[in-house]
């Protein structure tokens, strides 16, 4: 693929997109880097695939040409700050001795920068020079929920005193990427290419259906897309123990339960039924007086479109309580 990529974190969105990246022939056991601070974790992951499973997030970054932060949103700035110091200690090192290519070699891409980015404000090296010097270009992804690419962009801006412009992409996928079944919504600032874009869209595309949005309309595709699973399967838990009150066995309920859920799904998003709306679906289950009838009598006596708009209503509130 010509590119390597790195996972700061590696929870259950994380595993689920690496999931799909393993299944993809075209990429290598050795340019996949993952680092999370759990000692747990880190051993599941070994167990789970033949990647390299790195001890810091200074070392996921030196590595990797992307690099997905799919840390706890409370986690991000201290991840981020620890992004930069590596990005700055590898332009120190390489050019230390511009004359030697080999070093030059290891920064791989790069991005033109003016001046110098050091930690010593008292370094003295030669403006001319400075000017056509490079650091390593680096696509961040973030997958932590709530957190705004401003509030990425102003810790790099900081960090580097306005000097570089990171390329940021967030990302919202949900859970059913371990399935090949996700959703993931996209939008990224002004410094990501198209280029770039593709090389993200590419990786997401091997677990979920990707969508472009604007920023903007994020903490509503997390409190639909992003929590919308747990829904599901809080339903199919109520579909399956109904079914055990009406005397099933608990693995047929199950069986039952599951594959009607996952079929309706599969359904809707048919592209032979894409032209019949969820009401047309619906009716056609429906007949006057029958069984399917009584049965959405119930559902609407209890006001369940109401108490779902409340879910993800308070979903919603609380990702923008998140972000703020």
């Amino acid at each position: 693929m010509g590119f390597k990529i790195g996972f700061i974190g590696a929870g259950n969105m994380a595993f689920g997109l690496i999931k799909g990246i393993m299944n993809n022939k075209n990429i290598k056991d050795a340019d996949i880097f993952i680092y999370d601070p759990s000692l747990e974790r880190q051993e599941f992951m070994k167990g789970s695939f033949n990647t390299a499973i790195l001890n810091s997030v200074g070392e996921v970054v030196e590595n990797a040409d992307i690099v997905f932060i799919a840390v706890k949103p409370n986690m991000v700035a201290d991840v981020l700050n620890i992004a930069a110091d590596a990005i700055i200690r590898m332009y120190n090192e390489v050019f230390s001795n511009a004359d030697n290519p080999d070093n030059i070699k290891k920064a791989g891409p790069s991005i033109n920068i003016l001046d110098d980015i050091v930690d010593d404000d008292n370094n003295n090296d030669n403006s001319n020079n400075a000017a056509n010097k490079t650091i390593k270009d680096i696509i961040f992804v973030s997958i932590a929920g709530g957190v705004r690419i401003e509030a990425i962009d102003g810790v790099f801006h900081e960090k580097f005193r306005g000097k570089y412009d990171p390329k940021i992409i967030r990302i919202m996928p949900n859970i059913n990427s371990l399935a090949g079944k996700g959703m993931s919504a996209v939008c990224y600032n002004n410094a990501v290419k198209e280029e770039d874009y593709n090389k993200v869209k590419n990786i997401l595309e091997m677990s979920s259906k990707v969508l472009v949005l604007e920023e903007k309309y994020f903490d509503a595709v997390t409190a639909v897309s992003g929590s919308g699973p747990a829904y599901f399967f809080l339903i199919a838990e109520g579909f399956i123990e109904a079914a055990v009150k009406l005397g099933l066995p608990r693995h047929i309920a199950s069986i039952l339960s599951i594959q009607t859920l996952a079929g309706s799904g599969e359904l809707l998003n048919s592209e032979e039924f894409s032209k019949y709306s969820t009401k047309d679906l619906k009716d056609l289950v429906t007949s006057p007086g029958g069984t399917t009838a009584y049965g959405l009598s119930k559902l609407e006596e209890g006001r369940i479109k109401y108490v779902i708009d409340s879910a993800v209503n308070a979903a919603y509130l609380r990702s923008k309580e998140l972000g703020n």
